[in-house]
C-alpha cells in the first residue's frame, strides 16, 4: 500500500512537478494559481489516510490536482461576479459632465471612506490590501499569515457591507434634499 507521508508527498510532487506545473498552466492559465494548486496538493497529500491501495500514486496525483483546479476555476467564476458589480458602480460615476455631478460623485467617495472605516480592523485591512493595493490573495495570505478562506470571507463580508451601507447613504441624503 502506498502510504501518503510529508517525505512520500514531497518526493511525488518533486518527481512530477513541471509536469505537473504544465498541467495547471493550460487549466488555470496563471503561473501564481498553478504554484498555489500545487501547495495545497501537497497539503493535501501529506494528510491523506487511507486503508486502500493506491496502484498509480501518478494517477491519483493527477486527479487530485485536477479536482484543485476546478475548485480554484469555480472560485475565481464566483468572485468575478463580485467584483463585476463594484466595477460597474465605478464605470457609471462620469466626472466630464456637470459641477453637480461631480459634487455627488467627491460625496459617493467621502461615503465610501466612512463605510471602510466602520469596518472591522483586520476585515478593514484585508479589502484594503486586496481592492486598492491590488495584493493577490496569495500575497495577502502570506504577508497575515492567514488562510485563503480567511482573506475570501473578509473581502465578502466588506463587499457587502459596503455595497449596503453606501445604499443607506445614499437614501439618506436623498431624504435630506
Amino acid at each position: 500500500m502506498f502510504i501518503f507521508s510529508p517525505d512520500s508527498a514531497t518526493d511525488l510532487i518533486q518527481q512530477y512537478r513541471e509536469e505537473l506545473f504544465g498541467f495547471l498552466i493550460s487549466r488555470v492559465s496563471c503561473p501564481e494559481a498553478a504554484a498555489d494548486i500545487l501547495q495545497d496538493a501537497f497539503i493535501r497529500l501529506a494528510q491523506y489516510q487511507t486503508t486502500n491501495k493506491i496502484n498509480n500514486p501518478r494517477a491519483f496525483l493527477y486527479k487530485v490536482v485536477g479536482n484543485l483546479a476546478i475548485d480554484h476555476l469555480r472560485k475565481t467564476q464566483r468572485e468575478q461576479a463580485y467584483y463585476t458589480d463594484s466595477e460597474e458602480l465605478l464605470e457609471q460615476i462620469d466626472t466630464t459632465c456637470c459641477p453637480e455631478r461631480q459634487l455627488y460623485s467627491q460625496q459617493q467617495l467621502i461615503h465610501l471612506q466612512q463605510t471602510i472605516a466602520e469596518l472591522p480592523p483586520r476585515c478593514q485591512e484585508i479589502f484594503i490590501l486586496h481592492k486598492f493595493k491590488n495584493y493577490p490573495y496569495s500575497q495577502i495570505m502570506q504577508e497575515l499569515n492567514i488562510a485563503e478562506g480567511t482573506v475570501l470571507k473578509h473581502i465578502i463580508k466588506a463587499m457587502t457591507y459596503c455595497r449596503q451601507r453606501m445604499l443607506e447613504l445614499e437614501a439618506e441624503n436623498e431624504n435630506e434634499l
